[in-house]
């Protein structure tokens, strides 16, 4: 079984709040122990279900997984490591574009080639001195979950939310918005590296009665 939240729950990654609640609803009454008594599978199941909903139904430990901050356990991740790999993860990085890798598993094998490539001083960046490397990667994207008022969706306006490392996002509420719209404000994601652009930050509305 998968440990990624989205994937225990079978929602995507824009799910909204009641999608995501909803769906944690169902499989613990699925698989809940008293219905399934003896049942290793259902009880692993049912346990799996209320430790993604307790990360996702959280909106700060949801970005912060998004971003690659905290793994599903809700564990820091090793900063280093977390930076190549959301490297590997961008669609315009050389490593994604150029044909030869196309056969990759995924982002630890282009880490991996990376860090193989920069000791030998080769890559499609820019060389700084002896060995040295230099390249430009876009920011990584940001998910945010946001409740807003029937009467706000009903007429617009705008909301804030606070970010995790202090400040706050505005964001403008379209007149009759519908629940469960991911908004994107671009250029309000993390920020790029080494002069690269930053990432979006992707808002799904969850709109209440």
């Amino acid at each position: 079984m998968s440990d990624n939240p989205y994937d225990v729950l079978g929602v995507k990654k824009t799910a909204s709040a009641d999608e995501i609640k909803k769906a944690y609803r169902r499989i613990a009454k699925e698989s809940h122990p008293d219905l399934h008594p003896g049942d290793s599978t259902s009880e692993a199941r049912f346990k799996a279900a209320g430790a993604a909903f307790e990360l996702l139904k959280d909106p700060e430990k949801r970005a912060r997984f998004d971003r690659g901050e905290i793994d599903a356990s809700g564990q820091e991740r090793p900063q280093e490591r977390r930076f190549y790999r959301d490297f590997a993860e961008q669609a315009d990085n050389p490593y994604r574009q150029d044909p030869r890798y196309e056969d990759f598993g995924g982002a630890e094998d282009i880490f991996a080639e990376f860090l193989r490539r920069q000791a030998g001083g080769r890559g499609s960046g820019q060389a700084q001195g002896q060995g040295g490397y230099s390249f430009r990667a876009r920011g990584a994207d940001a998910q945010y979950a946001l409740e807003v008022p029937f009467l706000d969706a009903a007429n617009g306006g705008s909301m804030r939310i606070t970010l995790p490392g202090g400040g706050n996002l505005e964001v403008k509420i379209p007149k009759g918005v519908a629940d469960g719209t991911t908004l994107r404000l671009r250029g309000k994601g993390g920020p790029g590296i080494g002069g690269g652009a930053p990432g979006d930050a992707y808002v799904t509305l969850s709109i209440q009665p």
